[in-house]
């Protein structure tokens, strides 16, 4: 016996669909009824009275909404089953709602499965598609991942264009400042010889921004010259005992406490040493710096469990940085330090993607771990 359309939506539901006719279900219908509930775009129907005729299965991941609950209600009537801590929300009820000439779109922040998504809807009015049934189409795509992969090239771009100018005008800059920082210093000298400490003190004062500049000018020139780093097999234990006196002396300026956690055997990683160096330095002293007064700063060594790469975690007990932030801290120029210029960290992540390792930030209000991968092998 074959089935129609009203059978088959009756034996799934109490209720029916409004529009079906009552021929039989073809192969063909069952093919699209199929590729609907299977396609990974997001697809929901609404009736003109705005009610839920159809939701697929990816619509319902993408907004955490149960299709046995919302389908037949009306919007308003789901409304309460959408999680009210969505950043989004009225955003996304207010589209929704709102009337369709032709077709628009929107993006929100959505989280969904855990994870905070950024959604692409589109809405479609019946009209535009010929169809003899009167309401909306949306259709929802997870575009997190193009956003993400936008974001990294225009970070890139950045980075590229910081390396041009550096490369070009490091020394252009960096000649006036010798000059400058020359005279300067003869002149404080002359100023201490004849008792001028005042006049004495804005030399010093002068004398630290051209230090400040300097170092600047310096971190443009890394920025500048990925190609001067030579890979090679380095024992990361050594680094790590080599840079650890000079981590402890500023944790004690701070009455912070440093903790070494080796979780492995000794081993030896592929990496530049000095810039190795450079990277654990960076990401310590900004660990140190977000730790108020007598926290705890620990430096833990471990061996991933695919064994591809070690792993040096540095663990501060800060406040934590705030999530809206998070994307954020890589990007050159972006800093939370009053007198911080900002390519600490996009250095770091430059060197680790030069050397095929990588840095992975994990934070929350009781501190924050910045996970450094280096690609090796045990000795």
């Amino acid at each position: 016996m074959v089935k129609t359309d009203l059978e088959l939506s009756a034996g799934s539901s109490q209720h029916s669909y409004p529009f079906l006719s009552l021929n039989p279900v073809t192969s063909y219908i069952q093919l699209v009824t199929r590729l609907i509930s299977h396609i990974q775009v997001g697809i929901v129907l609404l009736d003109e009275r705005k009610r839920v005729i159809e939701i697929n299965r990816v619509a319902s991941q993408y907004l955490d909404l149960d299709r046995s609950r919302v389908l037949f209600r009306y919007l308003e009537q789901i409304i309460p089953y959408f999680n009210d801590e969505q950043p989004e929300l009225d955003h996304l009820i207010s589209f929704l709602t709102s009337s369709v000439q032709g077709q628009k779109q929107t993006e929100i922040r959505w989280n969904s499965e855990g994870k905070m998504n950024r959604l692409l809807i589109t809405a479609i009015s019946t009209d535009q598609l010929e169809c003899s049934h009167q309401g909306t189409y949306f259709f929802i795509e997870n575009i997190t991942k193009m956003r993400s992969l936008e974001e990294q090239v225009r970070c890139n771009q950045r980075l590229a264009t910081i390396g041009q100018i550096a490369a070009g005008a490091a020394h252009e800059i960096r000649n006036p400042l010798t000059s400058l920082r020359g005279f300067l210093q003869v002149i404080g000298g002359r100023l201490k010889e004849i008792g001028q400490k005042k006049e004495q003190g804005y030399i010093d004062i002068m004398l630290k921004e051209i230090n400040r500049i300097n170092h600047l000018v310096s971190e443009f020139l890394q920025l500048s010259k990925p190609g001067q780093i030579q890979v090679k097999p380095v024992n990361l234990d050594q680094v790590i005992d080599e840079i650890l006196p000079i981590i402890q002396s500023e944790a004690i300026l701070h009455n912070i406490h440093v903790v070494l956690d080796r979780r492995c055997k000794l081993s030896k990683v592929i990496a530049d040493e000095e810039l190795l160096k450079q990277v654990l330095l960076n990401i310590c002293k900004n660990g140190i710096e977000a730790i108020d007064e007598s926290g705890l700063l620990t430096i833990r060594i471990r061996q991933e469990q695919r064994r591809e790469y070690f792993v040096v975690d540095i663990i501060d007990t800060g406040p934590g940085i705030p999530n809206e932030l998070c994307d954020k801290v890589f990007e050159p120029f972006f800093t939370t330090k009053e007198k911080g210029t900002g390519l600490g960290l996009p250095i770091c992540q430059q060197i680790m993607k030069e050397i095929g390792g990588k840095i992975r930030l994990k934070t929350s209000s009781k501190g924050t771990t910045v996970s450094v991968y280096l690609p090796g092998t045990m000795l």
